[in-house]
């Protein structure tokens, strides 16, 4: 199953990776590179690892109801996670986050995960209001609209989920104990267990201030995010607005959310591509843009992860398992 998985991310990998290249001239590209002002990437740096501070100090926000978690424990897990995300198919990163937090401060992994999982639709949220700002001031061709109106559906539709199983959570057990009582004893056993601990992480919902803070958090970290593509935009001599960089990250989030190889190689070009060629850039540029960016983000958790899963004494065979 394993191997499955990882065969179906490289076979996706594999297809986007063919669309991104299509009809690429090596000569243009090679151009593009040498044109590069590479005293850009300092900045981008910069703000790249910013971006995974502000994400581990916006996780202790969905611990609060739990216990308090202290910063160097939340970034220590954060890292090694994204690093995990990057050499790991399927960005099985995020349960490794869990794994490293729940290990570390003895909470439980399911409910370690239920934080991740709202995290990612506090995420969805923030990107979706960034856009909304972005479609008031650009004027978007209609299909660029519909399909940001249908992104926004899909968030609501699953933030709807969970504050329903929130509100409900009596309910929802009684269902989940009824289907589990079917199955077989241990594995009805582990699913209710499993269940239970996800709707307790679920409690982040019931602290309205909680709630105000990660949305602010989550609306900071994208515009950082959004600040390092604009400074890769202006070392690739791409006369773009901050609004159009904001416009491509949000592009790039919704398709590296694809599962894919690790690092999520192919989706990442091909929708950074796709997000730069709604403002004319050639793709031929666009591709350089988008490699150097990528290495740059895979080469920052890769470094930085390893470094903590050294220090917690972490073997990269027990994150794998």
């Amino acid at each position: 199953m394993k191997n499955k998985k990882f065969w179906i991310g490289i076979g996706i990998s594999v297809v986007f990776l063919y669309f991104a290249l299509k009809n690429i001239e090596i000569e243009k590209v090679l151009k593009a590179f040498g044109e590069i002002n590479y005293i850009y990437i300092f900045p981008v740096i910069l703000f790249s690892i910013l971006t995974y501070i502000v994400r581990a100090w916006r996780w202790r926000y969905f611990f609060r109801h739990i216990k308090p978690i202290p910063f160097s424990s939340l970034f220590s897990a954060t890292m090694i996670g994204f690093m995990a995300n990057n050499i790991l198919p399927a960005r099985i990163g995020e349960l490794v986050r869990a794994y490293c937090i729940g290990k570390k401060e003895n909470i439980s992994k399911s409910m370690s995960f239920a934080t991740i999982v709202l995290e990612r639709i506090f995420d969805g949220f923030s990107l979706f209001f960034l856009f909304v700002i972005i479609l008031i001031f650009y004027p978007f061709p209609e299909e660029v609209r519909r399909i940001g109106y249908l992104f926004a559906a899909v968030y609501l539709i699953a933030a709807g989920i969970l504050i329903s199983v929130r509100v409900w959570s009596q309910q929802t057990m009684k269902i989940i104990n009824f289907l589990c009582f079917r199955l077989p004893k241990p594995m009805g056993k582990a699913i209710t267990e499993y269940a239970h601990s996800f709707i307790s992480g679920l409690d982040v919902l019931k602290n309205g201030w909680d709630v105000f803070l990660i949305l602010f958090y989550s609306i900071v970290l994208w515009t950082i995010s959004a600040i390092s593509f604009y400074f890769m935009l202006s070392g690739c001599h791409l006369q773009l607005s901050f609004l159009a960089a904001l416009f491509v990250l949000i592009v790039v989030a919704i398709g590296i959310a694809i599962p894919a190889a690790p690092g999520s190689v192919g989706t990442f070009q091909y929708f950074t591509m796709l997000g730069l060629a709604v403002f004319g850039i050639d793709k031929n540029i666009g591709l350089t843009f988008s490699i150097v960016l990528h290495i740059i983000q895979i080469a920052i958790p890769i470094f930085i992860g390893w470094i903590y899963l050294c220090k917690e004494q972490i073997s990269f065979g027990e994150i794998r398992e």
